[in-house]
């Protein structure tokens, strides 16, 4: 189903858009959504460590801040629902990684969606969700620490059937819910890693713009590629009416602009956060298509949803 283009950036006139189907592929310095060859940028100790780091900034953000506050950006929960998705985000992950194979479902399905729970939060309620989620997320690391990262495991993701998808995938989606939670308590944001940052935009185009909007079976309305640059790293992104594909250069392989209808750079955790919705436009570096990068950041929000 394409998607129309909404309006995150202001309009501006394209310059050399390609046409359907004209798009070209830069296969010299990028690998496909490839796990093999792809790994995360953030080794299996480290990514253990961060998560349960990431999840004791969030039980703390909890502490003095009214359970109804309001996170920013494009979450759209309070403070409490922010505390009880975690929670389920948790409670899913071991329930997924106690599924045998043989009655994983041949079709990848996304985490499961929850409609919020609307009745106002009390501080007793708000200690609550903390403490499910402080209890879930030790069973969480409990589980992944007995396990190697090679570890055969049912994900959705069949480019990488491990346990270290599930690793990587909490620790980015506790980082987001750490920021969402800091700030709806009204309190300064830690600062997110260069090389955390560097793995959650990879895995942001890889696995959700590159694999999951493919299994929704949404497309963008036109065709374009946009180069990602950061740091040491760069991706390609492109899409057209029938496809979307990231891929990730190796580092210092070249220019990531050539032949790009438009260029996002920035700092790693700026352009991270900004991927998920967290921070606005004026924060990153945008030049070239603006509405390709509308269409990028919209698309984005329909895979992680």
């Amino acid at each position: 189903m394409p998607v129309s283009t909404p309006q995150p950036i202001p309009e501006q006139r394209r310059h050399g858009r390609r046409t359907h189907g004209a798009l070209r592929h830069h296969e010299h310095s990028f690998t496909r959504n490839n796990a093999t060859n792809r790994p995360p940028l953030v080794d299996h100790g480290r990514m253990l460590d961060l998560l349960e780091f990431e999840g004791r900034l969030l039980v703390a953000a909890t502490h003095d801040a009214h359970p109804d506050s309001p996170a920013a950006g494009v979450c759209g929960r309070t403070l409490a629902e922010t505390v009880r998705h975690a929670g389920d985000q948790c409670e899913d992950t071991l329930t997924r990684m106690g599924t045998t194979a043989s009655t994983a479902s041949a079709v990848p399905k996304a985490p499961r969606k929850t409609a919020p729970n609307r009745t106002p939060p009390t501080d007793g309620s708000k200690r609550e969700l903390a403490g499910r989620f402080t209890a879930r997320l030790a069973d969480l690391l409990a589980e992944f620490g007995t396990r190697p990262p090679t570890d055969p495991c049912p994900t959705w993701w069949p480019d990488d059937p491990s346990i270290t998808f599930w690793i990587r995938r909490m620790l980015h989606a506790t980082t987001m819910n750490r920021v969402d939670a800091q700030t709806a308590a009204g309190i300064p944001v830690t600062p997110v890693a260069a090389d955390v940052a560097c793995d959650g935009i990879d895995e942001a185009l890889r696995l959700w713009f590159g694999y999951r909007l493919g299994v929704l079976g949404v497309t963008p309305s036109d065709a374009w590629s946009l180069s990602v640059v950061t740091h040491d790293y760069h991706w390609r992104v492109e899409a057209d009416r029938e496809h979307t594909t990231a891929m990730r250069a190796e580092p210092n392989s070249g220019s990531a602009e050539d032949g790009a209808d438009g260029v996002i750079t920035g700092a790693a955790p700026s352009v991270y956060l900004w991927l998920w919705g967290r921070l606005p436009n004026r924060m990153i570096g945008i030049t070239g298509d603006h509405d390709a990068i509308a269409q990028l950041w919209s698309l984005l929000r329909l895979a992680t949803r």
